[in-house]
């Protein structure tokens, strides 16, 4: 271990232009991608980042994900990110982040959920028994529930994407943020321009790895995105070549004004 502390740990970042979409904003996939990154920096400083899990032959998974925005900061803009431990459950491991603009006010939050896998044999260890958790976590709660979102239901087809190199992660899987970016680069352009994300939620299902189709399809009992001001919208990513499903995700929006 490095530095045992629950205190939250805090990056602070200047929203670049690659970071923002076409409305000049921080876009959901820069946003996830941030997130990532102020975990990443957060674990290697608790001492089990990716080399020291690694050298215990194990490795982390995000299972489930939703991320609450009031506020996208915007291009030039500054925004802090702080993350911190939530006590373990089960197999289960909480981390949860706060975003917080220029003006010091939080606009955004977000929960995650993680397991610890073996890498030979991909067993899940229970978390209890893998750190000082009374050390490092912390008492504070963004109080976000990562809810299951169902699988079933009827659903159409809208895009068909093969897994690339540069969607590969460290343990060659494909990045957890890349779904985000498939969901949104099924999304017609015109939709984009009307819409404002509030808060987006995944589970992760299965892994994904280089070489595989997924189909990204979308629940046709979702509201019609064109004439509703605001609404859900779920998704699902599905293997082409065994139908097995790999993400669900929900998308909580409303009209631009």
């Amino acid at each position: 271990m490095n530095h045992l502390s629950n205190t939250p740990w805090t990056e602070t970042y200047r929203i670049t232009s690659l970071l923002v979409n076409p409305q000049g904003n921080l876009g959901l996939y820069g946003a996830l991608n941030l997130l990532q990154e102020t975990a990443w920096m957060h674990a290697e400083h608790l001492g089990f980042g990716v080399r020291e899990m690694e050298s215990e032959g194990l490795y982390w998974v995000v299972t489930r994900q939703t991320l609450q925005m009031r506020e996208w900061p915007r291009f030039g803009q500054n925004i802090t990110i702080q993350t911190w431990l939530r006590p373990p459950e089960g197999a289960f491991i909480t981390r949860e982040f706060a975003l917080i603009n220029e003006d010091k006010k939080e606009i955004g939050l977000c929960s995650t959920s993680w397991l610890a896998l073996d890498r030979q044999t991909k067993k899940i260890l229970p978390a209890q028994n893998l750190r000082p958790w009374e050390k490092i976590a912390s008492a504070r709660s963004t109080g976000i529930n990562t809810e299951k979102i169902p699988v079933a239901g009827d659903y159409d087809s809208l895009a068909k994407y093969r897994v690339r190199n540069s969607d590969l992660d460290i343990n060659l899987h494909v990045n957890n943020t890349k779904y985000s970016q498939w969901i949104l680069d099924s999304i017609p352009y015109e939709l984009h321009k009307t819409l404002l994300l509030k808060s987006y939620s995944v589970n992760f299902l299965a892994e994904t790895h280089l070489g595989d189709k997924v189909l990204i399809e979308r629940n046709c009992h979702s509201p019609d995105v064109e004439a509703a001001e605001k609404g859900q919208t779920s998704y699902r990513g599905v293997r082409a070549n065994d139908g097995k499903i790999l993400f669900t995700a929900l998308l909580e929006w409303e009209k631009r004004k």
